[in-house]
């Protein structure tokens, strides 16, 4: 029997590479070696992963489904299935501010001496927010921080006046990506500093000095799926975050959200046992953009007295907030006897990534002996915070008897940490829930199965004498519904279904109590 499976394995190797499609394994499926799948697989023996070895979830961001789907007789998990951060994709972050204009056409005159001797306004872009996190639970970015503005320097007859530009606000922080548990909201972004002190030195005045402010950050999406329902999903993503704000140079680009964490489902139609480890924790989020060095430009004036009063100023900018942590994802066991689970499931959230660093201003102290000593400093900007947090993901238990089941995992399905609380996933165990199932839905029939054109489902007197409305789906290996209608209770009902590509599908019926689900195939 062991060479057989073997063989079996052996010829299996060939879809290692299968990403969201169904495959039909003709055998058992053990798995001895490490490896990278993702999709589903319908297997008609036994799937059994082996101590010490590890399958990793291809990620959805990276061309996979971030889904790993096994239907069974016997499921036997004594090694590791790997789908941290195989979830939805956390979102890109912010570009840093950029962008200098001026209404008087002295643009560059922070870094050169532009129009020495003609008053002149600059303005200075604020940080760019990131971009929301993927999912139906994924976070959203935080906004644009404002900008900052100043005058330019001007050379004069008898007095020259040096100019000052506040620096620009760091965009807002990503909120975590929700699924089980809410994450939570993303921070401000940091402010420009519009701090100026100077010694000896006049400030032109045409246009005022000020510093722009940090972006809000961004708001968290509410949680999806059921606590204790036949669904489950993967986890969504956290919002990027914020780029920083520019000064006299240019601050840095934030960086990307977490993504949410894998979705692994087993299904086993005989036994099930997992004494190893599942987790779908989702990913931290990174750190936000740095804000701008604030800066002096060359001494602009030819008088003999090159002093602080000759050069154009830019306060420090503001930092941009964090990314968001991914939410956890979901882990769904399910059994149609025996039940040992007894191994490790972790379903956390990631946290939330870290403010970037604040830009510094910048200091001239001028001393001659025959010129005036005169000094310009410039304040600091200030540091953003956290991006939000991961909420945690959702694991799903269901068996039939409780009696022959030992169910006593490990569990973790926690939110991560950021700004502000996020919420903490689910954890349902289902004792006896094939017990409903049979007593109101014993005896339905599904015919032809397979099927080329229709099926004809033929239901029993309690669904129908209770009158109840029946909601019918009809789920390709992926969940993805193709097809959906209620039904008035009715003993039979034909249903056409001649657009579906061939493969492997579920029929659901379900009432306000109890669901079932079963297999369909269209050859």
């Amino acid at each position: 029997m062991l060479k057989k499976l073997l063989l079996v394995t052996l010829l299996f190797s060939g879809y290692s590479n299968a990403q969201c499609d169904s495959v039909q394994v003709p055998g058992s499926w053990i798995v001895s070696t490490d490896d990278l799948l993702s999709g589903t697989y319908v297997v008609a023996g036994d799937f059994i992963v082996q101590p010490g070895v590890t399958i990793y979830v291809k990620s959805f961001a990276n061309n996979g489904c971030g889904a790993f789907k096994v239907y069974a007789n016997n499921i036997q998990m004594d090694g590791t299935i790997n789908g941290d951060y195989s979830g939805f994709s956390g979102g890109t972050g912010g570009a840093s501010a950029s962008a200098i204009t001026s209404t008087s056409g002295h643009s560059t005159a922070l870094t050169a001496c532009t129009g020495s001797s003609d008053a002149g306004d600059l303005a200075i872009e604020g940080g760019l927010a990131g971009l929301p996190g993927v999912g139906l639970g994924g976070g959203l970015a935080g906004m644009n921080g404002s900008g900052g503005s100043g005058s330019k320097q001007t050379c004069g007859n008898f007095g020259d006046g040096a100019g000052v530009v506040g620096g620009s606000g760091g965009a807002g922080g990503g909120a975590g990506g929700s699924y089980g548990g809410a994450g939570s909201n993303g921070a401000n972004g940091g402010n420009a500093s519009i701090t100026v002190t100077v010694d000896d030195v006049t400030i032109n005045t045409n246009v005022p000095t000020i510093g722009g402010n940090g972006g809000t950050g961004g708001a968290s999406a509410g949680t999806y799926g059921t606590a204790a329902g036949f669904d489950i999903s993967l986890g969504s993503g956290g919002a990027g975050a914020g780029g920083g704000g520019r000064a006299t140079n240019v601050g840095t680009q934030g960086a990307k959200g977490g993504a949410g964490g894998g979705l692994v489902f087993l299904k086993a139609t005989s036994n099930l046992s997992v004494t190893g480890n599942i987790t779908v924790k989702g990913e931290n989020g990174l750190n936000g953009g740095n804000g701008g060095n604030g800066d002096d430009s060359p001494s602009c004036c030819s008088d003999g007295c090159d002093g602080c009063d000759e050069k154009t100023y830019s306060t420090g900018a503001g930092a941009g907030s964090g990314a968001g942590g991914g939410s956890g994802g979901g882990i769904y066991l399910e059994t149609s006897t025996n039940a040992n689970i007894t191994g490790q499931l972790f379903a956390g959230g990631g946290n939330g990534g870290n403010s970037g660093a604040k830009g510094s201003g910048v200091t001239c102290v001028y001393t001659n002996t025959f010129c005036t000593d005169n000094s310009v400093t410039t304040g600091d900007g200030t540091v953003g915070n956290k991006g939000g947090a991961g909420g945690g993901g959702r694991i799903k238990i269901f068996v039939p008897d409780c009696a022959l089941a030992t169910v006593t995992p490990i569990n973790n399905y926690n939110a991560g940490t950021g700004n502000g609380s996020a919420g903490i996933g689910s954890y349902e165990y289902v004792c006896g829930y094939a017990t409903l199932e049979e007593n109101i839905f014993s005896n339905i029939q599904i015919s032809p199965n397979p099927f080329n054109e229709s099926i004809r489902i033929r239901l029993n007197d309690q669904l129908v004498d209770a009158g109840n409305q029946i909601d019918l789906k009809i789920m390709d290996a992926m969940g993805r519904v193709v097809y959906n209608e209620s039904l008035n209770p009715q003993l039979e009902v034909v249903i056409s279904l001649g657009d579906l590509k061939n493969g492997y599908y579920f029929v659901q019926l379900s009432t306000t109590q109890n669901s079932f689900t079963t297999k369909l195939i269209k050859q």
